[in-house]
């Protein structure tokens, strides 16, 4: 067992590393390293093709970098999650400002085309417990980097969601009231939040409730508000 097991450790090693090979064309291991490498790589531009085009020829280096850290996961799409996590400690984030929210974007896009929903509606109601739901993710953006614009700072609060219907994820730039919304919602009912950015508004709130009752019922529809179970 512990011949086998310092064999496993010492391919691992090998396949992880970047030691010269004897004979790299006939070595086996090389072609096992070539095969993990190109892999993995396919994954990463596939998930963050944007992140991905930015870098270029940096990227070889950084998943270099990566592959001998080591990623705790073999599953491809796990080991990609782990690679964003390793972009965010490196120095790269420095020189980036946008990088963490380039690779929030990127990689809520992945994981919501690649899980599965509950198909329920959600009938609105001003007394009922809704939240934001498992198939869309929100945050105030301080680049509009879905517009291609990775350098003017500034506050843009943005909605990821799923559409059951298309199949496909889609992303909406939204107004900070609607993001107050999104954020009262889950801690407070709809009359409650509808009472609460009124006053934050200081605005009537019977001039806010027919709009905000058009957008939410536009959100259960859409899926993106969800009820408590």
């Amino acid at each position: 067992m512990k011949l086998e097991k310092a064999v496993m450790e010492r391919f691992v090693e090998i396949i992880e590393g970047d030691e010269p090979l004897v004979n790299p064309l006939l070595n086996r291991y090389q072609v096992y390293r070539d095969m993990v490498y190109f892999r993995f790589q396919e994954t990463i531009r596939s998930i963050y093709p944007i992140l991905s085009m930015r870098l270029a020829e940096r990227l070889h280096g950084l998943i270099r970098e990566f592959q001998r850290e080591g990623a705790r996961s073999p599953i491809m799409m796990e080991m990609a999650y782990e690679f964003g996590v390793f972009l965010r400690k490196h120095p790269l984030g420095s020189e980036l400002a946008y990088l963490d929210e380039l690779l929030w974007f990127e990689w809520s896009e992945a994981e919501l085309l690649n899980s599965d929903f509950d198909d329920e509606k959600t009938v609105f109601g001003w007394e009922r417990e809704l939240f934001l739901s498992d198939s869309a993710r929100m945050r105030m953006m301080a680049f509009a980097l879905y517009r291609g614009d990775f350098e003017s700072r500034g506050a843009y609060p943005l909605l990821l969601y799923y559409d059951h219907a298309e199949q496909e994820v889609c992303f909406q730039e939204i107004t900070p009231l609607g993001y107050l919304l999104l954020e009262l919602l889950g801690e407070n009912t709809p009359r409650q939040s509808l009472s609460k950015i009124a006053k934050e508004y200081k605005v009537d709130q019977n001039d806010l409730e027919e709009p905000l009752e058009i957008l939410m019922r536009q959100w259960c529809n859409k899926k993106i508000l969800q009820k408590r179970k």
